[in-house]
């Protein structure tokens, strides 16, 4: 365990330094509380020994600033002191301070109530830990439940558009076959209008009237044109919701194999709104690939909470651009890719964008459950954390580089064939 002391005596530092590192600990020293503060902001140690009595900084402020510091992880702090008035330890105490270990320190005494901290810590540490894989379990949970309520939407749109599609969609292919017979009927009319307009010559004014009106000769040249329009429309609506029940994937719980590069496009299309409402340009780099096995629609989760940050951290006008290729071997050791065998063939997917890029300070927990940067109500932190866990489920590697106002690149490594 890594600790830090501070003592402002040269031989007492020295001689807790060399028994504390007799014991197997790794220790940093400090000749003052002020020198120990300073390490301590730049570091971290879940124990902290520190005399009382030191010039520019004593021990109790030293405690008081450690118990202040927002910081993950429990420090345990132990006092050395030659105070023994009760008033005074009280003092210690409220101010945050673990254990007292009186001076000259026992060799003894100090290693068992150095034993105690380390128990606490452990205690702290494993609490943690089990916290962490609830959160997961939890952010899961949430993210599965969002899913089947998306691939029940989808299967309910489905249902709904698709039948009043086909209506509508029939009666124009009516009408396209009908109307164009109808203008002809119209043309021949009008090949007498010289005729009429001697016969009956006001009933020819009205009709030449009305058809300027209407600009008749604007609607024979564009009628063709605007069938094809209204059918690719109702094509696009069929298209969505084919995109959405295959994005959604319901009726999938078992590993099958799938078509990533087909998925990627499905979930491409997913986004078109969004993506168009900022005029993102969004390039495709697609290699053939392998079928790979996989629960086709938890990657689909992945892939969509990938393009949706890449979405939203650029700038309008931005640009996303979505690689894939086959790697034989991806430089991943078998205990990362959970999978004994030393050679795996590896699918690679990498999701880049020239947005805002991610500050360095939270890289270390941007797959964390429920971390985000977004304002309160505009993100749960689940995404990345949820994304992480179904690409680790599937004996897989999730990687991030970054650079802040430069861009952020995700890249997927997936065994073709995982265990």
């Amino acid at each position: 365990m890594r600790l830090l002391i501070a003592e402002d005596d040269l031989i007492s530092r020295r001689l807790l330094q060399s028994n504390l590192e007799k014991w197997g600990h790794e220790v940093v020293s400090a000749p003052d509380g002020a020198e120990a503060w300073r390490l301590f902001e730049a570091g971290e140690f879940p124990i902290v020994i520190s005399d009382w009595m030191m010039p520019v900084m004593d021990g109790v402020e030293l405690v008081r600033r450690i118990r202040a510091c927002r910081r993950p992880g429990y420090v345990y702090t132990i006092l050395l002191t030659a105070k023994t008035q009760k008033e005074e330890l009280v003092q210690g105490m409220e101010a945050g301070a673990d254990d007292f270990v009186t001076k000259p320190f026992d060799r003894e005494e100090l290693r068992v109530r150095l034993r105690a901290g380390e128990r606490i810590i452990h205690l702290e540490q494993s609490l943690a830990e089990q916290n962490r894989a609830l959160r997961e379990a939890q952010a899961a949970l949430v993210q599965s439940e969002k899913l089947a309520s998306l691939g029940q939407l989808a299967a309910g749109v489905a249902h709904e558009i698709n039948n009043p599609v086909a209506y509508v969609t029939n009666n124009l292919a009516v009408l396209r076959r009908d109307v164009p017979a109808a203008m002809s009927v119209l043309q021949k009319y009008r090949e007498g209008r010289e005729s009429l307009a001697r016969v009956a010559p006001d009933l020819a004014a009205e009709a030449a009237r009305m058809e300027e009106e209407i600009d008749l000769a604007y609607i024979q040249e564009n009628l063709e044109r605007q069938f094809e329009k209204s059918l690719e429309g109702l094509q696009r609506v069929r298209d969505i919701v084919k995109n959405l029940r295959d994005f959604a994937r319901l009726d999938e719980a078992e590993f099958k194999e799938a078509d990533l590069n087909a998925a990627l496009e499905s979930t491409v299309e997913i986004l078109r709104y969004e993506i168009k409402k900022k005029e993102i340009q969004v390039e495709t780099h697609f290699q053939e690939l392998p079928p790979v096995l996989c629960h086709p629609g938890k990657i689909n989760q992945v892939f969509l909470n990938l393009l949706m940050n890449a979405v939203q951290a650029c700038e309008p006008g931005g640009n996303i651009e979505i690689r894939t290729a086959l790697d034989a071997d991806s430089g991943l050791e078998p205990s990362e890719i959970q999978n004994p065998k030393s050679k795996i063939q590896n699918v690679i997917v990498e999701i880049e964008d020239n947005g805002c890029g991610i500050p360095p300070e939270n890289l270390p927990r941007l797959f964390d459950p429920f971390f985000t940067t977004k304002p309160v109500g505009q993100g749960t932190g689940l995404g990345l954390s949820v994304s992480y866990g179904i690409i680790r489920d599937h004996g897989g590697a999730i990687e991030v580089d970054s650079a802040l106002g430069r861009g952020s690149t995700f890249r997927i490594l997936l065994p073709v064939n995982p265990r």
